[in-house]
């Protein structure tokens, strides 16, 4: 049996049609409502000349309207390639010509034609009319593309990720064997569907039947509401998710039915999700590791995160996880090297880029594709993993090599910091600058901090921000940082 992603839409739609799917502020489907706007939409992507294999460009915000666009690019044999609606007119052009897009539709007006001279449709102006829900009009290979998924590019123009059939339902398979997300389970999901954690909700509800609740960034001060009122018992999060849900409920304490929260994408510090789970005690909580290269990494179980609260985990069922030296040679338990995944979740490599052109992607002894992450960590004896940081944010300082991201846990840890970020020196010789949130004094914090970092890791300057700021996947954007705290010295 073909196994591709949209038989997760109509297993569900076959199994549960009456039971709620998704939802936003304006509109909720049943499965089997979703499963007929799907066909509807999926005959009109063919009248525009959608043919299995285009791929179709989706400038969109987190709606209902999004999903059904997904699941009918999907049900063409079509490629869906998610973009935030916040990118530049410059990034975009470049996704859509990169990608040869085929179809560009847009939340909003059509405006100016985008590269190539490609029209955008109004993804309003997309049938809402039923149709007859029809399993697969395409016969699609596990090997073909399902989704692109453009990297946000830090080092440069962003790169397509191909992820294949094959892939992605090994990832959903991986990931909802170690979560355990249940048919009688409500997500709600306020994250960009353009951040795989956030696209990856909708295939693992899909995968079990449960209801997505889609959440705007409009409607933020009401995310404790909606959580109530809509019986949701599982968050994804990111750091500013939690604290903003901390916040909430500080304002007005409530009870919830909350079971599961995850986090991924960005450090969570512990001292943070203690917090947020005294509020919300009913929560357990999966500390969890990947990127858009392979998803998902590595799933730390609910029991054991109090006892290994730094760890993100063991390798997901299918994947293993190596830890390699500079030469490439593994390195003993416990010690630090490069993060290296092999498996069945490795994404099949940069659209357009030849494998041996690839920084990450890289073809093995046996023929496998291994992904070479940048990022450092070192497993102990039960396989645990432990992040230390990324390759580029490993800097030498007074003839040491240190990790920026053990001087933002180490600030983390101290009362009155909510959220730190180190910014990399432009040179060994330059001075480090530690930013963060929170009540805490700047020189008291400076003082603490003597205590637990040495000479190399402690930071010269510590500046107190009013908040960090977010790239559009909620990751802290260092860039804009490093651009504020020059204001703020000068």
């Amino acid at each position: 049996m073909i196994m591709v992603v949209q038989e997760l839409l109509w297993n569900s739609v076959r199994n549960r049609p009456d039971r709620p799917a998704v939802s936003d502020r304006t509109e909720r489907l049943r499965w089997s409502e979703l499963g007929a706007r799907v066909a509807a939409t999926a005959d009109e992507l063919t009248d525009l000349g959608v043919r299995p294999g285009d791929r179709v460009v989706a400038l969109a915000g987190p709606c209902v309207r999004t999903v059904v666009l997904m699941w009918a690019v999907l049900e063409l044999g079509a490629v869906f390639v998610p973009l935030h609606p916040g990118l530049t007119r410059m990034q975009v052009d470049h996704v859509v010509n990169d990608c040869d897009a085929r179809v560009v539709v847009a939340d909003g007006p059509a405006g100016a034609p985008l590269a190539g001279g490609r029209r955008v449709i109004d993804l309003a102006d997309l049938p809402r009319v039923s149709a007859a829900p029809r399993p697969r009009r395409a016969t699609t290979s596990e090997n073909a593309p399902a989704l692109l998924i453009y990297t946000s590019g830090t080092t440069g123009n962003p790169k397509g990720v191909v992820c294949p059939h094959r892939q992605v339902r090994a990832a959903v398979e991986s990931i909802g064997s170690c979560l355990g997300y249940r048919s009688d389970d409500v997500i709600a999901c306020r994250l960009p569907l353009a951040f795989d954690y956030g696209l990856y909700q909708l295939l693992l509800a899909a995968d079990c039947g449960a209801e997505v609740v889609i959440v705007s960034a409009a409607e933020d001060v009401r995310l404790l509401r909606i959580i109530v009122e809509r019986g949701v018992t599982v968050v994804p999060l990111v750091p500013s998710l939690a604290r903003m849900l901390i916040a909430l409920h500080r304002h007005r304490p409530v009870g919830t039915v909350l079971r599961l929260v995850t986090n991924t994408g960005a450090r969570m510090a512990p001292a943070l999700m203690e917090e947020f789970l005294e509020r919300f005690p009913r929560v357990q909580y999966a500390s969890m590791y990947g990127m858009t290269e392979c998803k998902r990494i590595s799933i730390l179980p609910t029991n054991e995160w109090r006892a290994h609260p730094e760890s993100v985990g063991r390798a997901i069922p299918g994947d293993e996880i190596l830890i390699l030296d500079e030469n490439g040679e593994p390195v003993g338990t416990g010690h630090p090297g490069e993060i290296v995944v092999r498996g069945r979740t490795v994404m099949s490599g940069y659209w357009g880029v030849p494998m041996e052109a690839q920084d990450r992607y890289r073809r093995a002894l046996d023929g496998s594709v291994e992904l070479h992450t940048g990022d450092r960590g070192r497993l102990d004896d039960t396989g645990r993993l432990f992040f230390m940081g990324r390759n580029d944010d490993i800097v030498k300082r007074h003839g040491i090599r240190i990790s920026l991201n053990e001087i933002e846990s180490a600030a983390e840890r101290v009362e009155g910091v909510d959220a730190a970020v180190a910014l990399h020196p432009s040179g060994p010789s330059e001075s480090l600058t530690l930013c963060f949130t929170g009540p805490a004094d700047p020189d008291s914090l400076g003082i603490t901090l003597e205590e637990f970092l040495d000479q190399a890791r402690a930071p010269d300057r510590i500046i107190r921000m009013d908040s960090i700021p977010l790239t559009h996947n909620a990751k802290p954007d260092r860039r804009q940082l490093e651009n504020l705290c020059l204001g703020t010295v000068s």
